[in-house]
């Protein structure tokens, strides 16, 4: 240990070299977590008639909402920044996740009960998210977990277990039951509360007192603002789609959906590298030349991916288009150029945000984030008002090349003030060995 009380990089794993391959383990991992969700939602859409496929999106809508604004702004993201939690009560953070997702969960069972009163198609599949919400939470968390504690080896094996047994479920539900949208949701959901039990395994089981908000309260300077900030962006994004809508109409919606969905790959890897990044930060309590080395190495991979989704688009044949996102294709194709310069922007500010996340410089993450998806929602609907939706994804480059120049003055700013790494919270108190995860 460092004489200044802090881990070097060394001592966290490697120093660069363990750096890399953590980046490198994490994105495995999101890629992983990402192909499970395409893998059902587009085997749902194949299997399931329209308007229980369009049910299907709206559980899966419910779920990412709760899941985003709740558990991973309030637990994940804090646990991340907080590696000490991650390495010495793992069961503790587990035990805070658990009694917000049973809250949540029971937000889900009333909503189901009341529709499926109501013969709403969508009762009994609410009911179902509901039931399931704690584990699914767990396996949540389960992964920034391991990522906090230098380990992504853990989570890869969570989300491999939960793309497998979906695999499996999918193709052998036909066989016994016509496949319906209670049943998607059994074999999506099923599966991914199977994984979450794994996650016991490898962090150890909360006993009764950990089942508690203790933790949470303890880090509520920072997760607080961390849940403002993945809120408002959330419902900031869900209002813009709807006034997209009203001032340019459906079709302008489906060619922008679309669009975000052909960014994704870009984005995907951004989002582990950027995590991999803020988490080896919080970590080794890096310095500011070790910060920059984090970022700068998240956004080289950035920019690699961008440049080759970039490309890609431009080389994807009309067949393949069509057999990805069928008649929407065409709506697409205007939009290719917009699509890979909104990629390469994204690249541009890639692990800046993760820095000051891992530097626990939450209130000027929760700012920007709030400011920059207003930005962007805004670009949206003008754009969309003057020209659809190539227009609104004109509009959407403007709000977000403000926002990723606001990024970099935000970065800039912290690093001439010489404040170094925010730490308001109270130290996490001496651990009981049995709270230490299993190895």
């Amino acid at each position: 240990m460092a004489e200044t009380g802090q881990m070097t990089a060394e001592e966290v794993g490697g120093g660069a070299a363990g750096a890399r391959r953590r980046m490198s383990a994490v994105t495995i991992d999101n890629i992983i977590f990402s192909v499970s969700s395409l893998v059902v939602f587009i085997w749902s859409a194949h299997v399931l008639e329209p308007v229980d496929f369009g049910r299907f999106a709206l559980v899966l809508l419910v779920f990412v909402f709760v899941q985003g604004s709740l558990v991973r702004s309030l637990v994940s993201w804090t646990v991340m920044v907080h590696p000490e939690d991650a390495d010495t009560r793992p069961r503790a953070v587990l035990g805070s996740a658990l009694l917000l997702a049973l809250g949540a969960g029971a937000l889900c069972l009333a909503a189901g009960g009341l529709l499926l009163l109501g013969d709403s198609g969508l009762g009994a599949s609410l009911l179902v998210v509901g039931a399931l919400m704690p584990l699914l939470a767990v396996q949540e968390v389960g992964r920034f977990l391991s990522f906090a504690q230098a380990k992504p080896s853990r989570a890869i094996v969570i989300d491999v277990m939960w793309l497998l047994l979906t695999v499996v479920a999918l193709v052998l539900i036909p066989l016994v039951h016509e496949m319906t949208l209670l049943w998607m949701v059994l074999a999506w959901g099923g599966t991914g509360a199977l994984a979450g039990a794994w996650v016991f395994v490898q962090q150890g089981v909360p006993r009764g007192h950990d089942i508690s908000l203790t933790w949470l309260k303890e880090r509520w300077n920072f997760s607080w603002r961390s849940l403002v900030a993945a809120s408002s962006s959330a419902t900031v994004a869900l209002i813009g789609a709807g006034l997209v809508a009203v001032v340019s109409g459906p079709l302008a919606v489906a060619a922008v959906r679309a669009a975000l969905l052909l960014e994704r790959p870009s984005t995907t890897i951004q989002m582990a590298v950027a995590t991999s990044a803020g988490a080896d930060i919080a970590r080794e309590r890096s310095d500011n030349a070790g910060l920059l080395a984090h970022q700068r190495r998240a956004m080289l991979v950035s920019l690699v991916v961008a440049g080759l989704n970039f490309g890609v688009l431009f080389l994807i044949p009309d067949a393949l288009g069509e057999l990805v996102l069928g008649d929407v294709w065409h709506l697409v194709t205007p939009l290719l150029l917009i699509i890979g310069l909104r990629v390469v922007a994204m690249a541009a500010q890639s692990g800046v945000r993760a820095a000051l996340m891992g530097r626990r410089q939450i209130s000027q993450v929760m700012k920007i984030d709030i400011v920059g998806t207003v930005l962007s929602i805004v670009g949206f609907v003008i754009g969309a008002y003057l020209g659809d939706a190539e227009g609104a994804y004109w509009g959407s480059l403007v709000g977000l090349t403000l926002t990723v120049a606001g990024w970099w003055w935000a970065l800039v700013a912290h690093l001439r003030s010489g404040e170094g790494f925010a730490d308001p919270e109270p130290a996490a108190p001496a651990s009981d060995p049995a709270d230490r995860p299993v190895s």
